[in-house]
Parts: structure tokens; C-alpha cells; sequence
């Protein structure tokens, strides 16, 4: 994989598909679903709230499936607070901050041949109930939003890179 996870292309008709995962009621865990909310606020298509349960909406993959699933999830990733980068797949399973209940590369797996599938991940502060978001993931949410609406989230850093 290149430092610009280069996308495949072909004549599907959509693009990009956006999965923001995360609890709401886990601090910093939120920062996909707030990803989720400003991306909609703005008007931005292909943007799915998966909460907690990604896997209820593998459907949405079938069909017509997209040419790069793009995820926004909390990740610990043993960054400073709010730093941001890209994940393949197989990265994003060691580095989440699970809420889910279903690996996303097991879950994924059957998928990786037909589309992109890469992560983007928000480093948490903190993950304590009922907390809001910490102030340097808020920022990091505002980043990741404009980085997808102005498609420029590509130039984000590759972890480990």
C-alpha cells in the first residue's frame, strides 16, 4: 500500500461509502459518530451511522458496492490525543477501541477483494462514561470532516509509515 492508499477504479457508481462507528456514551468513543453528524450537516452523501453495530449494515456493501469504504472510528493507536491516520484494515483490529461486537476485519474480510477498505482513526483522550468529547478530539472531528467533505483525506498519514 503506497503512502496515498491509491483507489481502485472501475465504472461503479458509488464512489466512497463513509462508515462512522462508535458509542456516544463513551467519551471520546463518539468522535466517528460526531464525524457522522457533521458530514450530514453538510450535506455530505454515502454517510452511515453505525453506532456500536457495524454489522447491521454489511448489507449496505452488497449490490453496488462501493469502490472505497472509508471508516472513522476512535482508535488507540499510543498517539497524543486527537492525532489522526490512516489504517488499512488489518491495523484498525489491534488499534480500536472495540465497542463493536464483531472484529471489523472478520466482518469485512469477505469484501477486501471487491472494494478499498481503509480506516481512519481518531486518537482518544478518554473513553469515560458519560464524558463529552475531549477537546483535542472535538478539533480532530471538525479535521476528519473537513478532510472527507474536501476529499483531501487521503493526505492524511499512514500509521506506522
Amino acid at each position: 500500500m503506497n503512502a496515498k492508499m491509491d483507489a481502485k477504479t472501475d465504472e461503479r457508481t458509488n464512489e466512497l461509502l463513509i462508515w462512522c462507528a462508535g458509542n456516544v456514551l463513551l467519551g471520546d468513543d463518539a468522535a466517528g459518530c460526531t464525524v457522522a453528524e457533521l458530514l450530514r450537516a453538510a450535506g455530505k452523501k454515502g454517510v452511515v451511522d453505525c453506532g456500536t453495530t457495524p454489522e447491521n449494515h454489511v448489507a449496505t456493501l452488497r449490490g453496488n458496492p462501493p469502490v472505497v469504504l472509508l471508516i472513522v472510528d476512535a482508535a488507540d493507536m499510543g498517539l497524543r490525543a486527537g492525532e489522526i491516520r490512516l489504517l488499512p484494515l488489518e491495523k484498525m483490529e489491534a488499534v480500536a477501541d472495540s465497542s463493536h461486537g464483531i472484529p471489523l476485519s472478520l466482518l469485512l474480510e469477505p469484501f477486501m477483494t471487491v472494494m478499498e477498505i481503509v480506516a481512519l482513526g481518531i486518537q482518544p483522550a478518554s473513553l469515560r462514561p458519560g464524558a463529552p468529547l475531549s477537546g483535542a478530539v472535538d478539533e480532530a472531528v471538525r479535521r476528519v470532516a473537513d478532510l472527507i467533505l474536501t476529499d483531501r483525506w487521503r493526505e492524511t498519514e499512514i500509521l506506522g509509515a
